[in-house]
Order: C-alpha cells, then sequence, then structure tokens
C-alpha cells in the first residue's frame, strides 16, 4: 500500500514498496506530484541506486531531485 509523505519542500510524494532485496533492502516507486516517478534500491545501509524514471508514464532520465535524500532517510528509519 502507498504511504504519502510531505516533504521538507511542502510538495508531497507517493512511496510505494515494491519487493525486498537480498541485500536486506528494498525496491521503492517514489512519485512526485508533477508526473515524475522513480524506481530506487535502498539498501540496509541507507545507500541509494537509481533504478528507473519515468515522467508522465513514459521513461525518461530523470536527475534525482535533493529532496530524495529526505525520502531515503525515512526510508531506512523504517
Amino acid at each position: 500500500m502507498p504511504d504519502t509523505l510531505e516533504l521538507y519542500t511542502g510538495d508531497t510524494v507517493t512511496v510505494e514498496h515494491v519487493e525486498p532485496l537480498a541485500n536486506g533492502g528494498g525496491r521503492f516507486n517514489v512519485t512526485a506530484e508533477d508526473g515524475r516517478k522513480w524506481q530506487i534500491d535502498v539498501t540496509r545501509d541507507g545507500d541509494v541506486e537509481v533504478v528507473t524514471t519515468w515522467r508522465d508514464g513514459t521513461l525518461a532520465d530523470l536527475d534525482v531531485p535533493e529532496w530524495m535524500d529526505d525520502v531515503t532517510g525515512r526510508l531506512s528509519r523504517m
């Protein structure tokens, strides 16, 4: 079930757990209000790797926004 997080910027994102990873971390989909979406792997140590990104449902090469650290920090504490 997706969770909605309010960021320090005042924006909100939806975070959905996709699957656990063999290393003890997890794969997540992070969707911004503006239609951008990142699929990321978060390791048990809090390291993040971008798997793929979309804009409005179409694959796109998106930069990782500064607020992603806020999201991944919260995920690593869960």
